[in-house]
């Protein structure tokens, strides 16, 4: 079993690719993961929890046979190029600009396009030694760019071929599921299939008779199950766990959910009215009122108070430490919901940097819930 406390170094058995770069993205990591397997040996950079392509991390020799493979480039200059860069002392992409008549604006999409098919072929190694070492903001001035994190990690498992890898991470068919939705959930763009079964878990949860009424058949079922598993947007728990183990958990924890949720919504609230002024309270409640039709019929009465936090109490009509196991699996899912879409408020009303300035402070409140 692997260290849960140290995340810097193990084997992919344990912790496969998709599962080491959310925790590298959740973490908000910089550095640089390096991967052996089988004599093959790759590295990835990231900043702050994306992944960052720099000439530190990038094959530069691997990357020019690339564009020589595909014609883009005229093999004579391969030579040429290590020669240049050799008696310059300067990068492979720096002596392919100097020179090829390949524009900087032109290399860069396929350097991306040539990271990410790299990345992606790394989620098929089961087997192989990872460690990462931790960078300083001033080591990471040499970044050429940035790329996404959660899309690279479900296009990755999207174009996967070991089916064995994938079935080591699903347990049985005598398993349900419970959906999630992480206040992340707007940046992950599902593709239909996707879609598809997302709504068939939310109607029927157990393992099995997803299996028996998906009509993506078993291995493709499987494949997307190992992605939302992958990303947090579910969860499994055993059958022998029934409802009724779960009220026995500690009312503590419960309300603890509860007051990390009030301290997220009252924090975005603050950080809209710094940059908004008195209209943030009518922004939040905007979302609410948009969101009811689609939340649990306890909403209905639901209203943020002065401090943007929800009285969660007066919700609910008793104290939560009484509300059933139901009741409390739907308000977590609720606020959830009304999470994200204060998020998306943030978005679109004050645009992407503030968005991912709140997102980051967010992690640092609380707990996700």
């Amino acid at each position: 079993m692997p260290d849960q406390d140290n995340w810097n170094q193990g084997n992919l058995a344990d912790r496969p690719i998709p599962t080491l770069l959310f925790h590298l993205w959740q973490s908000e990591e910089t550095g640089i993961l390096r991967i052996e397997h089988d004599g093959h040996s790759r590295a990835v950079g990231f900043k702050d929890g994306r992944i960052a392509v720099s000439t530190q991390t990038l094959s530069q020799k691997d990357f020019l046979g690339y564009l020589a493979e595909r014609h883009i480039l005229d093999s004579s200059l391969l030579t040429e190029c290590e020669s240049y860069a050799e008696q310059n002392s300067c990068s492979l992409i720096r002596a392919l600009h100097e020179l090829s008549p390949l524009r900087p604006s032109e290399t860069w999409p396929l350097l991306e396009r040539f990271t990410k098919e790299g990345i992606y072929s790394l989620f098929d190694w089961d087997e192989g030694r990872y460690e990462f070492a931790h960078l300083e903001g001033t080591q990471t001035a040499g970044i050429l760019f940035l790329i996404q994190t959660l899309p690279l990690i479900l296009q990755g498992i999207r174009r996967m071929r070991n089916q064995t890898a994938i079935e080591a991470r699903i347990p049985d068919g005598d398993t349900h599921i419970q959906v999630l939705t992480p206040y992340y959930s707007d940046q992950m763009i599902l593709d239909p299939t996707e879609k598809y079964l997302l709504n068939l878990i939310k109607h029927q949860s157990h393992l099995e008779t997803i299996y028996e009424s998906s009509e993506l058949g078993r291995k493709d079922t499987k494949k997307i199950l190992f992605a939302f598993l992958s990303v947090g947007l579910i969860s499994f728990s055993s059958e022998k766990t029934p409802a009724d183990h779960r009220q026995k958990s500690d009312p503590l924890e419960f309300d603890e959910k509860l007051a990390a949720f009030n301290s997220k919504f009252s924090y975005i609230y603050k950080y809209l009215s710094k940059e908004l002024g008195p209209v943030a309270f009518n922004l939040i409640e905007k979302c609410l009122e948009e969101l009811k039709p689609h939340l649990s019929s306890i909403w209905q009465q639901g209203k943020f108070d002065s401090e943007g936090r929800i009285p969660l109490d007066t919700l609910l009509k008793t104290d939560t430490s009484f509300a059933s196991t139901e009741t409390k699996k739907d308000l977590i899912r609720d606020l959830n919901e009304i999470l994200t879409a204060e998020v998306i408020a943030v978005r679109k009303n004050l645009g992407d940097e503030h968005e991912s300035i709140l997102v980051n402070n967010l992690k640092k409140t609380g707990e996700s819930g």
